[in-house]
């Protein structure tokens, strides 16, 4: 399915942006009138997978 939105979010660690897929949850059962978004987590995974400063265990 086809992302309906993106959005960013700064890494608390690095403070690098990571932008994530925002997409319908299909799984999910929404009350009338709402909508579930599900976040596609490959980019914070691939994020974390790469080696990166992490300020906060200073």
């Amino acid at each position: 399915m086809a992302a309906l939105a993106k959005t960013t979010v700064t890494c608390p660690g690095c403070h690098e942006p990571i932008e994530l897929s925002l997409r319908l949850d299909k799984d999910a059962e929404p009350g009338p009138g709402e909508l579930v978004l599900a976040v596609d987590r490959s980019a914070i995974q691939q994020h974390l997978a790469q080696a990166h400063a992490d300020t906060t265990s200073a």
